[in-house]
């Protein structure tokens, strides 16, 4: 299969992103850009069906004005995925890793780069969950 790289975020571009970070490599990248939960679905679901994988996903957290709301009421420091009416990027990641699953796909470098710390740590640990009961597999 032949790869891309995926870039969710509602607002920013890579460039943005990873210039500020001081990472030329991700800079240079063609990046495919979606913005919601439906774009991530249906872009992935289409590049698969014409034989590409993503190689690098690189992951917001807050992909509506809902989702900043909740941060900036409780400071960033916790957030709840499950009280929220527009899917997040943890809901991205979600069905990503299912996807991976149902079709045995090995994992492709994910990275975050959303403002929202405590939206990063939940990302984190679903990956992190994800990644421990795949070895417990096998």
């Amino acid at each position: 299969m032949k790869c891309y790289y995926l870039f969710l975020d509602d607002e920013r571009v890579p460039k943005d992103v990873y210039q500020y970070k001081g990472d030329p490599l991700y800079v240079e990248q063609m990046w495919i850009k979606v913005k919601n939960y439906n774009e991530f679905l249906d872009k992935v679901a289409e590049r698969y069906s014409d034989g590409y994988l993503p190689c690098v996903i690189s992951f917001d957290h807050d992909l509506a004005r809902e989702h900043y709301v909740q941060g900036i009421r409780n400071g960033f420091k916790e957030f709840d995925e499950t009280v929220v009416t527009i899917p997040t990027g943890w809901h991205c990641l979600k069905w990503y890793l299912r996807f991976c699953d149902v079709n045995d796909i090995q994992l492709p470098k994910i990275m975050f780069h959303s403002k929202n710390p405590a939206g990063t740590q939940n990302m984190i640990a679903l990956l992190d969950e994800y990644k421990f009961n795949k070895q417990k597999e096998v």
